[in-house]
């Protein structure tokens, strides 16, 4: 579907709704093509940056378990030594 500048700018909610529903729109200015108008794609921006290759994806896909720390210590303890208590 094509619209000009001035009709989409009259009833732009109109065709943001078309375009929701998945129809494409193209913007002309004097019956000349200069923007085009599309729904986005439900994929997130980082599928989006892998998919056109601009993003490598990550190499692991667990990291497994945290290590455990043990100390006699509390974190109370450690933290009003470092503010000077």
């Amino acid at each position: 579907m094509n619209v000009g500048i001035r009709e989409l700018k009259a009833k732009l909610s109109e065709y943001i709704a078309n375009v929701s529903e998945g129809n494409r729109v193209v913007v002309t200015d004097r019956g000349r093509p200069v923007a085009e108008l599309v729904a986005i794609q439900g994929d997130s921006a980082i599928d989006r940056g892998i998919e056109a290759g601009w993003i490598d994806p990550p190499q692991r896909t667990e990291l497994g378990e945290p290590p455990l720390f043990s100390s006699k210590r509390s974190v109370a303890d450690v933290l009003d030594e470092d503010r000077g208590d």
